[in-house]
Parts: C-alpha cells; sequence; structure tokens
C-alpha cells in the first residue's frame, strides 16, 4: 500500500519539536528525515498507517492494527537494548499525527553519519578487508547477544540494515527492528509487511517457524550479510531472479565457500560464516562467545 511522502514544512507544522526538517528516504510504510532537537540532530521517522474504508473489512482493519502494534513493538524493543550496536531512540517519543490528510505515528531515532552496506556494495570499488569484516562480524553478534537476553530475533539482518559508522567506537550499527520476533509474546500477522527473500533463513520458510525460532536465524543472516560484503556477491541469491527461486535456493542449494571468493582471508575465518549458513539452525555454531573468539576483532 503506497502513500506519500508529507513535504518537510508540513511535518515541521506537524511536529514542531523538531526544526530543520529535510527528507531523507522513504520505503515499505516508512518516511524519514532529518529533524533537530534542542541538543542534536536526529532521524524523524513517519510510520504510515494505512485507511480502514469500512470496519467490515477485515484485512483493512488487520492491516491498520498490525502497522500500529509493529512500530510500538520495535520502539518498545529499542528502549530496552542498550548495547551500542544497535540504533538508539531519539527525542520525540511516539505520537499519532494527521499531517495532508494522512495519518502517520511519528517518532525520532538517532541521526547516523554513514552508510549502509548495501549502499557501499551498490557503489563497488575495493573489497573490505579482513579487519573491517572481523569488526563487523564482531559487532552484529555483539547485537545477537543484546537482543538474545531480551528474547528477541531480528529476523530482517541484511546490508541495508547495517550502517557502517567513521567512528572507532561504533563502527556498524544495527537497523530496523520493524519485524522483530519477540518469543512468547503474542506473533503478529505479517499482514502486508513483505520479507526479503533474498534476506530470511531457510527455516523462517516454513510455516510453523515460529514454534522453535530463536537467535540462529540472526546467525544465518549475519553469515549471509557479511558474505556478501566480503565477497561483493550474494552466497545464494541471484540478481532478478524470481522469488520462487531464491526461495528454492534459500532451502536447497549450498552456497560455495567464502574462501572461493576470498581466498586472501584465513580459513578459520571463512569456515566460521560457511558453518553459519547452514540449512539446521542446530548445525550452525550457536556458542557466541567462542564465535566471537573464533572470528571476531581482537579486544
Amino acid at each position: 500500500m503506497s502513500f506519500t511522502s508529507p513535504q518537510p514544512a508540513a511535518v515541521a507544522r506537524a511536529i514542531p519539536e523538531l526544526g530543520n526538517v529535510a527528507f531523507i528516504q522513504k520505503g515499505g510504510f516508512k518516511a524519514v528525515y532529518s529533524g533537530t532537537s534542542t541538543t542534536a540532530k536526529e532521524a524523524l521517522k513517519l510510520v504510515y498507517i494505512p485507511p480502514v474504508s469500512n470496519p467490515e473489512i477485515e484485512e483493512e482493519v488487520l492491516l491498520q492494527q498490525e502497522v500500529k502494534s509493529r512500530v510500538m513493538r520495535e520502539i518498545n524493543i529499542l528502549s530496552t537494548l542498550k548495547c551500542p550496536e544497535v540504533v538508539k531512540l531519539g527525542s520525540l517519543p511516539p505520537k499519532e499525527v494527521r499531517i495532508d490528510g494522512q495519518d502517520f505515528i511519528a517518532y525520532s531515532e538517532e541521526f547516523l553519519e554513514g552508510k549502509t552496506l548495501w549502499d557501499i556494495l551498490r557503489e563497488g570499488g575495493k573489497k573490505p578487508t579482513e579487519a573491517e569484516l572481523r569488526t563487523l562480524f564482531t559487532s552484529l553478534i555483539n547485537a545477537i547477544e543484546e537482543m538474545r537476553k531480551k528474547k528477541t530475533v531480528h529476523r530482517d539482518i541484511k546490508p541495508p540494515n547495517v550502517m557502517k559508522l567513521a567512528n572507532p567506537k561504533r563502527p556498524f550499527i544495527l537497523l530496523d527492528l520493524g519485524i522483530a520476533f519477540v518469543i512468547g509474546e503474542t506473533a503478529l500477522t505479517n499482514a502486508g509487511f513483505p520479507r526479503t527473500n533474498r534476506y530470511m533463513a531457510p527455516e523462517m520458510i516454513q510455516p510453523n517457524f515460529r514454534e522453535s525460532l530463536d537467535y540462529r536465524s540472526d546467525l544465518y543472516t549475519t553469515a549471509l550479510t557479511i558474505y556478501e560484503y566480503g565477497a561483493q556477491r550474494h552466497p545464494i541469491a541471484g540478481n532478478l531472479e524470481d522469488s520462487m527461486v531464491t526461495i528454492s535456493r534459500a532451502v536447497h542449494e549450498i552456497p560455495a565457500p567464502l574462501y572461493k571468493h576470498r581466498p586472501d582471508l584465513p580459513t578459520n575465518f571463512c569456515d566460521t560464516i560457511d558453518q553459519l549458513l547452514k540449512k539446521k539452525p542446530s548445525l550452525r555454531p550457536a556458542n557466541l562467545k567462542a564465535l566471537l573468539a573464533k572470528a571476531g576483532s581482537p579486544p
């Protein structure tokens, strides 16, 4: 369901808490702007609330409920995650606003100066060094450990959701917990929320995947992200291929070892990434401390 991103001037009138509003990007149900609070530049998120034309149309009612539930779940999760490898909330708490005849939930996050791994991949150029890949691995494993403590599975770790910063204390930041799953809480329906087939753990193809879902799915997508970033090619999916072909590859095709595309990398690092790409969660190394000792950046 599409919506029109409001003009910055209209956003500024509706949300006077932030000044100097400027449009950044739009995707899915969300439009992102920059804005300035009394203390810092922040990222303003507007999450579109789809209208209900008739209360008797169950699909519209369910979609609206899910959008509201998901954005509040994401905000609640972010408020509990304290590690530096996960994006932080900003000064604007969530509130419903109406702008140019459209309804949104508005809130803010910290503004991060950097590029996503997806943007870097699209630019091409030199492949990342071993040191950078180990640092990326460490950052994502630390984020997964923090989420694991909160019984949260990100479910959407991928190059567009990892940002590289020029900050040695926070070199990589994990973004967007919009489809995160909290173990033990009531599952949402996923109505209207497309999954990214290129970056989906094989077990999530199963209709009953929530019954056994845990952080090992995030380990798979972490390995997939590092493989693609390091090799500058996806280990499984082809470009512009049918989504069903991609899903079939995820379930059945064994990717080529990372070492084939990056023979300059140590075998212990490549082997770790390959092992985390096992189809069955039970076959993936799951001891996070041991993983960091084997493939992470030096302390």
